[in-house]
């Protein structure tokens, strides 16, 4: 189904910095000095030595740069980009048929988008390799509306439950990831989950928010010109208020200083988004139990968890999802094709990079189905030394792309709009699921509401 352009233009960016790594500022940086023709990462000569121009929203792909003139010569100027800034500029850009870029990057939700606008070339050569040697996934996310591949990716991004293993075995017995995972396999068994943590003393997540990962979990959220508000969806969204109601989450919001030094240990009640210095000292203390994020999640909270470090599993919830990552396209006004292609290949298709990535980045998940495979006995020491390469491997298998929509992102942000009205007793049910409808409607107005939707 067609998107428009002005979409774009208006989106908002959200959690670009955590899905595609560390962002930099948005001045040209060289990642990497000319030197002598070699051998491309293909095996196979690329030529003339030109220069190729990357724009990226992370530091992620310098690191690649400077490997791959290391083995080839070839020069590599990465510029890395602030995400709110990203969208506007390569519109800007490649709107003008500019030649300043060679290979530009896009997260899932941006790349419909980009693919309608006609920015990104055709990549249909390296096809055979991305269907049979890649995620599956990610080679979906990569085509667009026409079956045409355009994008490629490096990443996959599995999601998952992250847990505190020491507060499982107190509370349930037992920090077994196959026998945490049934405690968060609906949003009836994640409503009894938290009140048997409350009950100890002990919150199920930072906010309700963690629960949208889920809204994917049966339907997609437009289906033949129709939103879906399933069943499903109606119990995710009675879940997300009563966990809130029971005061059941720590109302510590994700990305809040809270929320980060909640990986560490205890943190008051009800910080929200000041300062934990400014926080009332009288507020009672809590522990987080739970994150539900992409296997990028995975490293914020091996990051920040101090002393907490090795004390976390990460287990399945109610339904295998992904966000985020970076997919590599190549500019369709670049005038270096050959030489940006073959930087893809080396970036997405070459076992030994997607091997160095997965140690260099000490933990990111790579598209590379033979490296996952290869790596599935890894123990990891953050995380109680689970096997969580194998652990993600599985969540891939049993990711369903066919649930993704270009509309994807307006439904969400919506619906938890609704929700958050209910929670804080703005709205009924009944005024908060109308509004929902109504603002999406507004927005794409070729979109109608079923005969069998929950309100009308």
């Amino acid at each position: 189904m067609k998107k428009w352009i002005s979409v774009l233009l208006s989106m908002i960016m959200v959690l670009s910095l955590a899905a595609c790594g560390n962002s930099g500022d948005s001045s040209a940086d060289s990642s990497a000095e000319s030197g002598s023709n070699a051998e491309s990462g293909s095996g196979e000569s690329t030529g003339d030595g030109e220069k190729i121009v990357v724009w990226t929203l992370a530091n992620d792909l310098k690191q690649f740069a400077e490997r791959y003139t290391e083995e080839t010569g070839r020069e590599v100027e990465v510029v890395v980009f602030d995400s709110a800034d990203y969208s506007t500029k390569i519109m800007q850009t490649l709107g003008t048929k500019s030649t300043d870029v060679d290979i530009f990057v896009g997260e899932p939700q941006m790349l419909p988008n980009f693919f309608e606008a006609g920015f990104c070339a055709d990549l249909s050569e390296l096809e055979e390799e991305v269907s049979t040697q890649l995620v599956d996934y990610t080679y979906e996310a990569g085509k667009d509306e026409d079956g045409v591949l355009r994008a490629v990716s490096y990443q996959a991004t599995p999601g998952s439950v992250i847990y505190r293993c020491d507060l499982a075995e107190e509370v349930f017995g037992t920090d077994d990831p196959e026998e945490i995972g049934k405690k968060f396999s609906s949003f009836d068994t994640i409503v009894e989950t938290a009140a048997e943590l409350h009950d100890k003393g002990y919150t199920i997540f930072g906010d309700t928010g963690a629960l949208r990962w889920f809204s994917n979990s049966t339907s997609p959220w437009v289906k033949d010109g129709e939103i879906i508000v399933d069943q499903d969806r109606l119990d995710y969204f009675d879940a997300a208020v009563e966990l809130y109601q029971k005061e059941y989450v720590a109302f510590a919001p994700e990305w809040s200083a809270a929320w980060y030094a909640s990986m560490a240990g205890p943190l008051p009640m009800n910080a929200g988004w000041d300062a934990l210095e400014d926080v009332d000292a009288s507020n009672p203390e809590t522990q987080v139990f739970s994150y539900v994020m992409p296997s990028w999640g995975a490293l914020i909270v091996r990051d920040n968890a101090a002393d907490n470090k090795g004390k976390f599993g990460v287990c399945s919830g109610v339904c295998s999802f992904f966000g985020g990552g970076t997919f590599l396209t190549v500019s369709e006004y670049s005038e270096h094709r050959d030489a940006a292609v073959d930087f893809i290949r080396y970036c997405t298709l070459n076992d030994d990079t997607a091997q160095w990535w997965l140690e260099a980045s000490d933990g990111d998940v790579v598209s590379s189905k033979a490296v996952l495979e290869s790596n599935k006995d890894y123990q990891n020491p953050s995380f109680n030394n689970q096997h969580t390469y194998e652990f993600y491997a599985a969540e891939l298998e049993k990711v369903d792309y066919s649930l993704i929509t270009g509309y994807d992102d307006t439904c969400k942000e919506a619906f938890g709009a609704a929700i958050v009205s209910v929670q804080e007793g703005k709205q009924s049910k009944e005024d908060a699921l109308k509004e929902f409808y109504t603002v999406v409607t507004t927005q794409y107005p070729e979109l109608s509401i079923p005969d069998d939707a929950p309100v009308k």
